[in-house]
């Protein structure tokens, strides 16, 4: 075994005795999504448009790494093991992102990373927003909201067209 290998193995083993396995399926799961937002950073850069992508995966990923800690220790982690643990997983993010570097040419790249992104949306966010009764205020706000971050990012693709040398093409 390698040292890093044996060092990630006694940091789960002496400081996460008491930890769920919901906490490792988090884990796991946060891995995958770092990634899909490296490959995303990635290929954005590689075909240089990449600082709109830059600012949705940003304030996306904080209240996003905000949760996942929080969940980390409620399945039994310490603080410090499920900083360790998110930073472990952050990494996910870097290797995603050589992966878009290097696949920036290949034919439907990004129709294949919006696709990943919308479905993470109509998977996990629009049965939240139908199980709460009725159609109110609450659901109004939701759509408001969706619809405001598409804007955004539409303003942010337009703002990088109009300023000289911030596009590639």
């Amino acid at each position: 075994i390698c040292g890093r290998c044996r060092a990630l193995k006694q940091i789960t083993q002496t400081s996460s005795r008491g930890a769920k396995p919901a906490a490792y399926l988090n884990l796991l799961a946060d891995l995958l999504h770092n990634f899909t937002d490296g490959l995303a950073l990635g290929v954005s850069f590689g075909k240089g448009h990449g600082l709109s992508t830059t600012l949705a995966v940003f304030f996306h990923e904080v209240p996003h790494n905000i949760a996942d800690f929080a969940i980390l220790i409620k399945n039994g982690f310490s603080r410090t093991t499920a900083l360790r643990a998110q930073w472990c997983s952050a990494l996910g993010c870097f290797l995603g992102c050589l992966a878009g570097l290097k696949m920036k040419d290949m034919s439907g790249i990004s129709g294949f990373v919006a696709g990943g992104f919308i479905y993470i949306a109509t998977v996990d966010i629009v049965p939240l927003m139908l199980q709460e009764p009725g159609i109110g205020l609450p659901m109004l706000f939701e759509v408001i909201a969706m619809a405001l971050g598409v804007a955004m990012n539409i303003a942010m693709l337009h703002l990088e067209h109009s300023v000289p040398g911030a596009c590639a093409h």
